[in-house]
């Protein structure tokens, strides 16, 4: 959603001619027949929504393209495999008032290691988003980095009160910008021995949300936010 909720952005696989076939895809590696990605457009209107369709082929310059996070400019981020190794990568193009500029990768999203998910600050103070850099490794791990002065800092590894042994990944920030929402397939554990009503809530919870699935987690900002504040100040 775009930050004055004027406009949503989102990805489809949906043919850009009507009657055509959908969008081949191509990323980890191989071919994904009918599972392609671009960023899509539909505005709101004083009666609902309007007709949806594509950003121009500025952004859309390649058959997967993911995660789109608008900026209050009107500049979009976003994701695409980039690069020799082919892994995902982490992109800005800006907003001129009338067009997007080319495309250009974030300096510290280098495609030596996957980085997904950008969700950024309207005024692009700050973003969340998800990689596979250490100390993530062998999985998605939440990251924020900071801009000041225009310039992105090092990304700081959101430590274990965001992150688990699984992955934790698809960061989107509240209205406020000071909470952060993720998915994540942790699963909180189990302490024995227990009682028969303890275990009765556990295996309940076990069929509500603590099933390893994707669920939606929360935490807030404010501990990285107010500690950026008080080292640049």
């Amino acid at each position: 959603m775009a930050p004055d909720g004027t406009y949503l952005l989102f990805i489809s696989n949906r043919p850009v001619k009507k009657g055509g076939k959908p969008a081949d895809g191509f990323y980890n590696g191989k071919s994904w027949p009918g599972r392609g990605s671009a960023l899509w457009r539909v505005d709101r209107t004083a009666s609902g929504w309007g007709e949806a369709y594509p950003l121009p082929t500025t952004v859309n310059n390649g058959p997967t393209i993911f995660a789109p996070s608008v900026a209050a400019d009107g500049s979009v981020y976003f994701m695409k495999p980039d690069g020799p190794k082919n892994k995902f990568r982490l992109f800005r193009s800006q907003w001129n008032g009338h067009s997007f500029d080319q495309p250009v990768p974030l300096a510290f999203s280098t495609g030596e290691e996957t980085d997904v998910d950008p969700a950024v600050a309207p005024d692009e103070s700050f973003m969340v988003f998800g990689s596979g850099r250490s100390p993530a490794n062998k999985s998605i791990d939440l990251f924020i980095c900071f801009q000041d002065h225009g310039i992105w800092g090092k990304p700081i590894h959101m430590g274990d009160v965001v992150n688990s042994p699984g992955s934790d990944a698809e960061a989107r920030l509240s209205p406020d910008h000071r909470t952060l929402y993720f998915a994540s397939d942790r699963v909180a554990p189990t302490k024995f021995p227990e009682s028969v009503e303890e275990r009765k809530r556990d295996l309940e919870k076990m069929a509500e949300w603590n099933n390893s699935l994707y669920n939606i987690w929360f935490v807030s900002l404010d501990p990285w936010l107010i500690q950026h504040r008080s080292a640049v100040n």
